[in-house]
């Protein structure tokens, strides 16, 4: 069983295409890859080319391959939407919450993230960090340094913290600052990708620094691809790469992912 953890529902190009279009790209791409589920995560504005949460509960719902997080954006009310992310949690639609520091502009230390991480921890489910640099904006990665994370896990000692993208090209730094925490966890969503690799050192250097955090934390690694914006395909063979035993490459691919999200499946 592979389950895919980080993706979303979202096209790339000018053209505008219509979400149920995209949902069917979106199977389409996880029956040619064998990937039996996904963790879809919506964006935290309006986006035409990226489904945001209504758009994504409307468009998901009864699919039983998909699960979804839910997001939030920190400059608008934020108790309104805290109250819409409690029903939602308790209602099972949302199995983990998103934050994107660094696509918008704040620190994981901000005051307005504290209900998130009450919410999430409250509830026993994980809050995702979108985490580096963009190819267009080198600077944003300041919002989302590990050095916040850890900060956060020491003051939330019951959260369940995941760094996406490995803060990436950094990725030694953040493997040096997060290693020794064991409820900081990590997917590999982008880690495959040309741009990302070429940044990170090469792709020696990434399956070397993905390796070692399987061999050390073997519980706290999911397998994602941030599909479509990169390819099922080469994250696969990164996680081939590792070369590990039967045990552990199936707590990436859908082990762990099942235990940290608590998804319910066949």
């Amino acid at each position: 069983m592979i389950i895919d953890s980080h993706l979303h529902l979202s096209y790339l190009g000018k053209n505008k295409k219509d979400f149920f279009d995209v949902k069917k790209d979106l199977i389409a791409s996880m029956k040619n890859n064998c990937i039996d589920y996904a963790i879809i995560i919506p964006d935290n504005v309006p986006n035409p080319q990226c489904a945001d949460m209504p758009t994504l509960l409307n468009i998901v719902q009864n699919e039983n391959q998909f699960f979804m997080m839910g997001t939030i954006n920190v400059f608008q009310d934020i108790d309104e939407q805290i109250n819409n992310l409690q029903q939602l949690l308790l209602s099972k639609k949302i199995c983990g919450i998103k934050l994107f520091p660094g696509h918008d502009p704040f620190y994981l230390t901000d005051e307005r993230c504290k209900p998130v991480y009450e919410l999430c921890e409250k509830h026993n489910i994980p809050v995702v960090i979108h985490t580096g640099a963009s190819s267009n904006n080198k600077e944003c990665a300041k919002y989302n340094d590990p050095k916040y994370i850890v900060k956060i896990v020491n003051d939330y000692k019951k959260l369940k913290v995941v760094i996406a993208h490995f803060f990436f090209p950094e990725m030694e730094y953040c493997y040096n600052l997060t290693k020794d925490f064991q409820n900081i966890y990590y997917d590999t969503s982008a880690m495959a990708d040309p741009e990302v690799v070429e940044a990170s050192g090469g792709w020696d250097k990434v399956v070397e620094i993905l390796k070692k955090t399987v061999l050390l934390k073997p519980d706290n690694v999911v397998f994602g691809t941030d599909w479509p914006m990169c390819s099922v395909g080469e994250h696969i063979k990164l996680v081939k790469a590792l070369k590990l035993d039967k045990k552990n490459e199936e707590k990436i691919f859908s082990r762990n992912a099942i235990e940290l999200y608590g998804l319910d499946v066949l």
